[in-house]
């Protein structure tokens, strides 16, 4: 199968959730099969990361420890709010910075 370049493809590219449109970062807001001569092919890897990123995985955000009936994933976000919510069903948003992982030997 041959890949289709296209800006539902590209690194340049962001979905909109109303319609298949794509805002594009150089052209605008573009269809989904539009394609233009700034096309950059987008990882795979590089794209399912950013459908993951999800609240539990921010460095700004803080579980709670002091509700250990409730699951682990409740806590606040350091920037935004002091109200609890679960994070790992919640999306992250653009300030997100991904927690470094200390590696304990």
């Amino acid at each position: 199968m041959k890949h289709v370049k296209s800006c539902s493809t590209c690194a340049n590219g962001l979905t909109n959730n109303l319609n298949k449109d794509i805002l594009c970062k150089i052209k605008g807001v573009v269809s989904y099969d539009f394609g233009c001569s700034k096309y950059k092919a987008i990882s795979k890897t590089r794209s399912l990361l950013a459908q993951r990123n999800k609240c539990m995985d921010c460095e700004f955000y803080i579980i709670d420890a002091a509700n250990s009936v409730e699951p682990l994933a409740i806590g606040f976000c350091q920037l935004f709010t002091v109200r609890k919510f679960n994070g790992e069903m919640k999306n992250a948003c653009s300030k997100f910075v991904r927690k470094s992982e200390s590696i304990v030997s």
